[in-house]
């Protein structure tokens, strides 16, 4: 073979690779089958209460899956396998009917699960427990999911040793109690199933209830009411709970109510059961403040016409909801209420859990109860810390602010502005009342003037504070943020017109006879720069390298120049003064 022949070669190894062989043909015409079906069998252990399932697969006959980590391999590399004369197929989804598709990916989702579970634990050594390969082991989850995918479906179940057919099931198992009057006089209250022939199996958000037949979903009413009754029958060995005659109100004030349509009245006269059911219970608050501004709540119970204090011991003459009663007086509890056994009431004392009943729990009892709060409550709200109104004027060459009109007290202003640097939610007045310090703009503005130790609290007790003139425009910046009626006098609207809103022209013009003249930029920066010097402001001049900021300076060191050479000829006892304050100015 030459060489020219050696390098064809290549080429028919290609060949030979891409060419259908008669095993892929037989693939393909495997592929196409899309009938096969997998059936789960339910193992359940009523002494380990551990539920496991095993699969069958095929379409006629059907072959048990020995290995579940080898069926999700071939599933993910899409092999063809024989399980026995009459089952062949290509591994694919496309292989199973439409609706074995949801078992299907429940089957794949665990056996991944044990193929890597086993593949860790075999690398620690041959003597760590591994997961069974034939079986699911059903946990919680699993179950809620498995019963997702069979729900409306009968399941192969083995029970132990015996073999039946379960019915998948999402309704509550039709289980109710009877009750009914013997000859002396006491009641019996009985279920209508064995109370052992059952089993409760607890899934992730689901708990089911398992009969001879049926596999029930139950929601939480039955697993509230009628299992924990079950429950007591079972954990006292008994098929019957006897009520003695005096009994029977609370019967009917504790059970019955949650009961009602789980209960039947066998022989039982329905008013006799009626006289003892509680009307609809009301609750009436009032809400008041005690001398230590503690929050005081009575509490009255409303049953139709009867009302009375269910603090104190007293004896009342009326049905009642006595499992509703004490849901409601939990809520007074978790809040933080504690028994004023004295007065017959309750009392919160936590200036915390006082302020959160006030900011957010209150509207629960609002819709809950019927609230009645005395003046003296309702005046000591929540409230924002405000300022009604600010004076602003410029006298005597100081900033005047007038901070008379703050709707707290002034004197406390020291300790509100402590408690709002440490971040606190609120501060209790000492009228009682709470203000609410979170997001306060009147507080960031306050703070932001106390920052420089400018101005102390004993001045602004006095109502009014004074400011250097410059800080005129960055007061007039905070003004802004916040809501209140500002007044200000003609000498501070004029400096905020000049130098914040630039209106200038007619305050600094450019002096004559310069050699060359200023462009329009330079012009206001030079009318800037003047007009800060009229209120004796600090200011820098800071521009883009290359627009001339020294010319501009040059310009007002002259009009500096030749206005201390008038004041020199015009007072000359002032020049010298004037004179040092332009080189101050210059250095």
């Amino acid at each position: 073979m030459n060489r020219r022949e050696e390098q064809y070669k290549v080429f028919k190894q290609v060949i030979h690779t891409f060419y259908p062989s008669d095993k892929e043909k037989t693939k393909e015409v495997l592929s196409k089958v899309n009938n096969v079906i997998i059936e789960p069998k339910l193992i359940y252990d009523t002494f380990h209460k551990t539920l496991k399932a095993e699969f069958k697969i095929g379409h006629t006959t059907l072959y048990k899956i020995k290995s579940l980590p080898e069926f999700f391999e071939r599933m993910l590399n899409g092999d063809t396998y024989q399980y026995g004369s009459k089952l062949n197929f290509v591994h694919s989804k496309e292989a199973f009917a439409d609706d074995q598709q949801p078992l299907l990916n429940f089957v794949l989702k665990y056996a991944e699960i044990i193929k890597y579970a086993n593949e860790t634990v075999g690398s620690y050594g041959k003597y760590m427990r591994t997961m069974s390969n034939e079986y699911i082991t059903i946990s919680n989850t699993g179950l809620d999911e498995l019963f997702d995918v069979l729900e409306g479906k009968k399941v192969q179940f083995k029970r132990n040793t015996e073999d039946e057919n379960i019915l998948f099931e999402a309704k509550n198992p039709d289980i109710f109690f009877s009750i009914e009057q013997e000859e002396n006089g006491d009641y019996v209250l009985t279920p209508n199933i064995d109370i052992f022939s059952y089993d409760i199996l607890q899934g992730a958000n689901y708990l089911y209830l398992l009969t001879q037949n049926t596999l029930y979903r139950c929601d939480k009413h039955f697993e509230e009411t009628t299992l924990k009754m079950l429950h007591i029958y079972r954990e006292n060995y008994t098929a019957e709970i006897r009520i003695k005659r005096e009994e029977l109100p609370n019967f009917c004030s504790l059970i019955y109510p949650k009961l009602k349509q789980e209960i039947s009245l066998k022989n039982l006269d329905e008013t006799i059961i009626q006289k003892y059911i509680p009307q609809e219970l009301f609750i009436k608050l009032y809400l008041d403040y005690d001398e230590n501004n503690y929050v005081i709540a009575d509490i009255k119970f409303v049953y139709g016409e009867t009302e009375f204090n269910p603090l104190k011991e007293e004896q009342v003459n009326v049905a009642r909801d006595i499992a509703k009663e004490n849901e409601y007086l939990d809520i007074f509890v978790n809040t933080g209420f504690m028994l004023d056994r004295q007065n017959h009431r309750l009392i919160l004392a936590s200036e915390e859990k006082i302020y959160h009943f006030l900011s957010e729990e209150i509207e629960v009892y609002m819709q809950k109860f019927e609230v009645l709060a005395t003046d003296t409550f309702k005046k000591r709200e929540i409230r924002k810390p405000k300022i009604s109104s600010i004076g602003v004027r410029i006298e005597n060459n100081l900033l005047k602010i007038d901070f008379s009109q703050m709707d707290f007290d002034i004197e406390e202003l020291k300790e509100i502005m402590q408690k709002y640097r440490l971040k606190k939610k609120y501060h209790r007045l000492k009228d009682g009342s709470f203000l609410d310090l979170e997001e306060s703009e009147t507080m960031y503005f306050m703070d932001s003037l106390l920052e420089n130790e400018e101005v102390s609290y004993e001045e602004i007790k006095q109502g009014e504070i004074s400011l250097p003139v410059a800080r005129s425009l960055y007061l007039d910046q905070m003004l802004q943020g916040i809501q209140t009626n500002v007044s200000k006098n003609e000498n501070y609207k004029k400096i905020v017109n000049q130098v914040a809103k630039r209106e200038m022209e007619d305050v600094a013009q450019v002096p004559q006879g310069l050699k060359s003249s200023l462009r329009s930029y330079q012009k206001i920066g030079y009318q800037w720069l003047k007009v800060l010097d009229s209120y004796h402001f600090g200011g820098i001049l800071a521009d883009d390298m290359g627009l001339r900021k020294n010319h501009t300076i040059t310009c007002c060191i002259t009009s500096l120049s030749r206005r201390n050479r008038k004041s020199k000829t015009k007072h000359g006892s002032m020049s010298k003064f004037s004179n040092t304050k332009l080189a101050k100015r210059n250095k």
